[in-house]
Formats: C-alpha cells, sequence, structure tokens
C-alpha cells in the first residue's frame, strides 16, 4: 500500500530533522576540536601560538555556524540552509581529509568519523529537501 501524501511529507521532515542533528552533531564535535587547538596554541608563543589560536577561532566560527544553519534552517528543510551546510561543512571536512588525513597525521578510522557524520547530515537533508523540491518544480 502507498503512503498517502502526509506520510510521505512526514517522513521528509523527519530526514530533515534528522539531518540537522547530524550536523548539530558535527558542529559540536568542532566545537571540541577548536577548544583542543586552542589548547595547543597556549602551549607556544609568538607565531605559532597566533596561528593556533586564529585556527582555534576559524574552526569555532565554522562549528557554530553549522549548528546555527541547522537548528534555523535544516530542521525546516530549508534550501539555504542545505546549501550553506552542504557547502561549509564540506568544504571543511575536505580540507581536513586532505591536509591531516591522506598524509597519514591520524589513523584512517579517526580521521573519517568527521566526514561520514557531515555525509551522514547531507544524505538525510538531501531525502528532506525531496517534497521542497518537488513543490517547487525542481
Amino acid at each position: 500500500m502507498r503512503a498517502s501524501f502526509p506520510e510521505k511529507r512526514d517522513r521528509f521532515r523527519l530526514a530533515a530533522r534528522l539531518g540537522a542533528l547530524f550536523y548539530v552533531g558535527w558542529g559540536l564535535f568542532h566545537v571540541r576540536v577548536a577548544w583542543d587547538i586552542y589548547g595547543l596554541g597556549a602551549t607556544e608563543s609568538g607565531l605559532a601560538q597566533g596561528r593556533l589560536f586564529q585556527l582555534a577561532a576559524y574552526m569555532l566560527t565554522i562549528a557554530l555556524f553549522v549548528v546555527g544553519v541547522a537548528l534555523l534552517l535544516n530542521w525546516k528543510g530549508s534550501r539555504v540552509g542545505y546549501w550553506l551546510n552542504l557547502c561549509v561543512a564540506g568544504w571543511a571536512d575536505l580540507i581536513w581529509v586532505a591536509v591531516v588525513v591522506v598524509p597519514g597525521y591520524v589513523g584512517l578510522v579517526r580521521g573519517l568519523v568527521p566526514p561520514v557524520v557531515f555525509v551522514v547530515a547531507a544524505i538525510l537533508s538531501t531525502i528532506g529537501r525531496m517534497p521542497n523540491a518537488q513543490a517547487m518544480g525542481k
């Protein structure tokens, strides 16, 4: 038996909200990463300390941005929120993989956990966008 439109819409809404929650998890993990980078910087001095503090601030900004977009926009299946988090979190994870994971600075399993969380968030958010895109004729 085929699901009625309201039932399908509820499934899409659930997917959008689960995607948002995965983005929140991704962001909260990266808030912790920012704190860890700040701690590394506290043991340094001069330019090395400044650059680590800068990196910590960038990481915190990205993490809080992703959390904010997830809660305010992805939760509702927003097209703008979809693209913002897809691009920002995706770019951050792409850089992580290229600069840290591929050269082997961290193990493959540990290094790919954040990107896997991102991919799950992206897939669920894509599913959550489906009825919105259909309603707009796209």
